[in-house]
């Protein structure tokens, strides 16, 4: 493994390689002094590079335009870029640009360097692969270890043909989720199952089958996407690709540096509008309810609680209170209908968690958390982070009126 350091300072370039060899120990990092060597693009001609690491100084131009040049060679490796400062506008032109993420060096630490990292190598074979035909993204059979993936079966397991269930990863209110394997070609998938308790109740047996429905019309990259469904007997269930990536909640936990935080807003903020154009409202979105690939790519799963705005049901009344209370907008605490700006405030407390580091309204209990959604002030960003201050005040508007109006407007705010 091989990268290069492209940074004015020497003890800079012997930090950020001294972080490299604390991942990997074999790792070479070759230094570039652009004030006595010139544009780095020699070297990047002569060799290749894993990944490039670029300083952003001495004003911020400078490393941005280093950045495009690198971007437009055949072949260039990703370049993750580090800056002494930085707000919306610098890390939104950094993407942009081609940045696969953008790192504040008072942030930094060799885990969440080399977590940038990794996340921009595998990001950067994966398309390296599909613009190859070589890359196989929702359906594979790949070495797993049982043992670290959720839970052993219980004896009360359910049995679906054509279906080997190998561990227990998810339970509901609703459903039970497995990761599985199909018996005819050994792919491994996700069976989710209606719980028994619930498979007499119609208006849950209703919501399960309508979930089907619902993800299978939506054609969109960020959409899990589902192979098969049926019934085994009297029991329903759902047939779904396996993300091994884990949660967008996971990820939240070990940090996430502002331009990965922008980038995955802007994914998510892709799915919506696909699911919207399709006249659905999601109504819990949430971390735990946004999974990743292999390729590190955000997928929106769980669509038990969406609607279909075109659907003549009756499976919400008006007045019922569904979704997570912490993700909630302030129409869906007050027992309103949503629509889609309520989605997009969910995905706004979402961004909030990601920039700040700590959930919208912090600790407050579910019955304060819904006070908060409805009459409490917007928290006010870190100095450092006012620059997204804006992004979250929109997302967050109590007003939908006063919110971004469709997830197009919001993509095309914060995307390249």
């Amino acid at each position: 493994m091989r990268f290069l350091i492209v940074d004015e300072s020497s003890e800079s370039r012997l930090a950020l390689a001294g972080m490299l060899r604390a991942r990997w120990p074999e790792a070479q990092a070759d230094e570039w002094d652009p004030r006595q060597r010139g544009d780095p693009a020699a070297a990047l001609a002569r060799e290749r590079y894993s990944a490039v690491l670029l300083d952003s100084q001495p004003a911020g131009e400078d490393g941005l335009r280093r950045l495009a040049q690198m971007r437009r060679r055949p072949q260039a490796p990703p370049v993750v870029l580090i800056a002494d400062h930085g707000d919306t506008h610098v890390a939104i032109q950094a993407m942009k640009a081609g940045a696969a993420d953008f790192l504040r060096r008072a942030d930094l630490t060799p885990e969440r360097l080399a977590r940038a990292l990794e996340d921009a190598m595998r990001e950067h074979e994966v398309r390296r692969q599909e613009s190859t035909g070589t890359h196989a993204p929702f359906a594979r059979t790949v070495p797993l270890d049982l043992r670290r993936i959720g839970a052993p079966l219980r004896n009360d397991a359910l049995s679906i043909p054509g279906y080997r269930s190998l561990r227990m990863i998810g339970e509901g209110g609703m459903a039970k989720v497995y990761l599985a394997e199909r018996i005819q070609d050994g792919i491994q998938l996700v069976l989710k199952v209606l719980d028994p308790g619930l498979r007499r109740d119609s208006t849950f047996l209703q919501r399960f089958v309508r979930e089907y429905q619902l993800i299978v019309s939506i054609e969109n990259e960020h959409v899990a996407r589902v192979f098969e469904h049926g019934f085994a007997g009297e029991q329903p269930y759902i047939a779904m690709e396996y993300l091994p990536g884990g949660t967008l909640a996971a990820r939240i936990h070990e940090g996430i540096s502002s331009l990965a935080a922008l980038r995955l807003t802007s994914q998510i903020a892709k799915a919506l509008d696909a699911i919207h154009s399709r006249d659905i409202v999601h109504r819990d979105l949430k971390p735990q309810n946004i999974m990743f690939r292999e390729s590190g790519r955000p997928v929106i799963v769980d669509f038990g609680l969406a609607k279909d705005l075109d659907a003549d049901s009756n499976l919400t009344r008006f007045g019922e209170v569904l979704a997570t209370p912490r993700y909630m907008s302030p129409e869906q605490c007050m027992g309103q209908p949503a629509d889609a700006r309520s989605d997009l405030y969910s995905l706004g407390a979402i961004f909030y968690e990601m920039i700040a580091g700590q959930r919208l309204f912090g600790d407050a209990g579910p019955a304060d958390l819904v006070y908060l959604h409805v009459h409490g002030e917007i928290p006010r960003l870190p100095a450092h982070l006012a620059g997204y201050q804006t992004i979250v005040d929109r997302l967050l508007a109590k007003r939908r009126e006063d919110r971004f109006q469709s997830a197009r407007e919001l993509f095309a705010t914060i995307a390249v």
